[in-house]
């Protein structure tokens, strides 16, 4: 019997493949300049980024979960401060705010979209429970922030945007970092644009936040020899910068092709027994981060798919408030909807080099297994 020809869930070596003469012509000038740390593609790079997202600062860092932790500290929230975030989220959005001596507050998730319920978020800044409202761009496309945005501005809650999974993504044709006074940005290898290793960056309109996060992202230096603040060493290197600066230039096209394999995907899934696929809300162009489905019986699904060659994952398997690292704040608020979620969402592989047959092959997998369980 044949054994299937796999399909993982990433395909990085394809990429490469695909633009490998764009990618050594990137860093040949590195390795000659020597300029490894802070060289001139980080600034450029920067450029580019503020460019794409029109916004007035980028500061490049070296991980998604930097850009986090530093945009927190930038804001100069008090110790003890109250920090709304998801539970339905990676980690790192809610242990930036324990990096900060802040406390999380978790936020329950719409069962049909799995971002933070908006009437949630909305009371919160009613009865002025929170200090500060992190809100996570889930899966790939923006949280409503319609009334959220504006309801928080009058209160005087700061709104952080956690972009990690957003970049490309808008909302009433706007992208990302329009509602927040700052945003964070993650270039892990599994994003949309992703760094050969590691890489974040931080998007404000405020040039002082900018300042501040440049200080932080290396031991609190103001670039003159002095040190006005405890900081970090969260660098982006120079070789990630010189190459993220290529993947940003394919951003669009590559966001148009992860479009054509989520089409695949609806008209094979659509109305399946025992499936739905995450609602888009009205407004938003989801960039195709993740194709995410709420599955029923989602293990055994997992296990038939394994067994034709196809990989899958769970984003998030364990909701937030109930990982030991927050266990102190997991009492209350409750969480249901977050909790249903993690028991039941399953991300499909999705990737621009994904071929049209594969993306069908994975598809009437799922939906022949699917059918079978039913």
């Amino acid at each position: 019997m044949t054994t299937p020809e796999q399909i993982p869930f990433l395909r990085l070596d394809r990429q490469f493949a695909e633009h490998r003469d764009a990618f050594m012509a990137a860093m040949l000038p590195v390795f000659e300049s020597g300029a490894v740390l802070q060289g001139p593609p980080v600034a450029a790079f920067e450029n580019a980024l503020a460019k794409t997202l029109s916004a007035n600062h980028a500061v490049a860092v070296g991980s998604g979960t930097d850009a986090m932790i530093l945009s927190l500290m930038a804001l100069g929230l008090p110790e003890g401060s109250r920090v709304a975030v998801p539970a339905l989220t990676f980690v790192a959005s809610a242990s930036a705010i324990l990096h900060n001596r802040c406390v999380p507050v978790f936020v329950d998730c719409d069962p049909h979209t799995g971002l933070a319920r908006e009437g949630i978020l909305l009371d919160l800044i009613a009865r002025r429970s929170v200090d500060a409202i992190i809100v996570v761009h889930l899966y790939g496309q923006l949280q409503d922030l319609d009334a959220v945005g504006p309801a928080a501005k009058a209160a005087g809650i700061v709104i952080v945007e956690d972009a990690a999974q957003a970049i490309g993504a808008t909302r009433h044709g706007v992208p990302v970092g329009r509602a927040g006074a700052i945003t964070a940005i993650s270039f892990d290898p599994m994003k949309v644009i992703g760094a050969f290793g590691s890489g974040g960056a931080v998007i404000t309109n405020d040039a002082e936040l900018a300042a501040r996060v440049r200080q932080l992202r290396y031991h609190g230096h103001d670039g003159k020899g002095n040190y006005l603040r405890p900081g970090f060493n969260c660098q982006m290197h120079s070789l990630q910068a010189a190459l993220l600066a290529v993947k940003l230039g394919q951003m669009q096209a590559w966001q148009t092709r992860r479009t054509v394999i989520a089409a695949i995907f609806d008209e094979h899934l659509r109305q399946v027994p025992g499936a739905r696929r995450l609602a888009t809300l009205s407004g938003n162009i989801h960039n195709h981060h993740k194709y995410v489905l709420w599955i029923d019986r989602r293990e055994e699904l997992r296990t038939a798919l394994a067994g034709k060659g196809i990989q899958t994952k769970v984003h998030y398997e364990v909701p937030l408030h109930r990982q030991p690292l927050f266990a102190a704040w997991a009492a209350s608020p409750a969480c249901p909807e977050a909790e249903a979620a993690a028991a039941h969402v399953l991300s499909l592989p999705m990737y621009p080099e994904l071929t049209d047959d594969e993306a069908r092959r994975i598809a009437l997998a799922a939906r022949t297994a699917l059918e079978t369980l039913a």
